[in-house]
């Protein structure tokens, strides 16, 4: 997220807004499993590495996966991705995101299992993010 803040803030003065004022919203990408599972996952979600760098401008979603299928390694896609049952991995993922400067960090499991990302999250990931004084 670092790597583009200064374009953020440079579009959002140039759109005659405080940066300051404004709430920074990332997406975390997260698989909670195994590398089978992160696997499966980032098969989905192929065309995240180049997302915004080209792919966006293509109409067609089957040319978008083809275009991801022959230019991104399935391992370049985890690598976007906090994935294992372990949630301190997870808890250092996010944690990361508001050390760069996030307001707000949406969590995308891209897994089969959303009963389970969305228990594991809720009981042993989110409480360490909790406000204080709640």
């Amino acid at each position: 997220m670092k790597e583009h803040k200064s374009e953020w803030e440079t579009a959002a003065k140039e759109a005659g807004k405080n940066p300051a004022d404004m709430p920074v919203l990332v997406e975390s990408f997260a698989v909670v499993g195994d590398e089978r599972e992160a696997r499966k996952a980032a098969e989905l979600w192929r065309f995240l590495p180049k997302a915004f760098k080209g792919l966006h401008n293509i109409p067609d979603p089957a040319e978008i996966q083809r275009e991801a299928e022959s230019e991104i390694p399935i391992e370049e896609v985890i690598g976007f991705m906090a994935v294992g049952t372990d949630p301190a991995v997870h808890i250092e993922a996010i944690r990361k995101l508001f050390d760069s400067g996030a307001t707000i960090v949406n969590i995308h499991t891209g897994q089969q299992d959303q009963k389970r990302a969305i228990e594991f999250y809720g009981s042993k990931v989110l409480p360490h993010f909790a406000p204080q004084g709640l």
